[in-house]
């Protein structure tokens, strides 16, 4: 394996965020155990392949200097099964007993303020990795901190 290949492979078990910011107009990548915010984009595939090369530029970094890697931490969510959140209101009222506003609970989640209005009103209902998400945070409110 040359070290291109082993600096891919070290960058690749680190979490990538992607979310959009309203106040910046485009998305925001994030390499949280690396980096933080990191980069941005006017698209979601531009902004992973924006944080791929800033995880491999990082480990390059640290193989350079002879910084250790931090561990990897992210836990992985997989999309499953839709889940039962047929009661729109309960979406509503997880978030309101953590005392969060709309705005922060979709940033949380990763998720477009109007997507989760819309699951609030119950236009729309949450399937896939944002119903394991929500399921997640219903049992494990402390997942909220982060």
């Amino acid at each position: 394996m040359n070290q291109k290949e082993e600096i891919k492979r070290l960058a690749r078990p680190y979490a990538r965020l992607i979310r959009w910011s309203d106040e910046d107009e485009c998305f925001v990548g994030s390499l949280p155990e690396l980096d933080g915010d990191c980069t941005h984009g006017t698209t979601v595939e531009e902004v992973a392949r924006n944080l791929d090369e800033c995880a491999e530029l990082y480990v390059e970094d640290c193989l350079t200097d002879g910084t250790p890697l931090p561990e990897p931490r992210a836990a992985v969510i997989v999309p499953g099964k839709s889940r039962a959140w047929a009661n729109e209101n309960a979406i509503a009222q997880l978030r309101q007993s953590r005392g969060v506003t709309q705005k922060d609970f979709a940033r949380l989640l990763g998720v477009s303020l109007s997507t989760l209005i819309k699951w609030e009103s119950g236009q729309r209902r949450p399937s896939g990795s944002s119903a394991r998400l929500l399921e997640l945070v219903s049992k494990h409110p402390e997942l909220l901190q982060a």
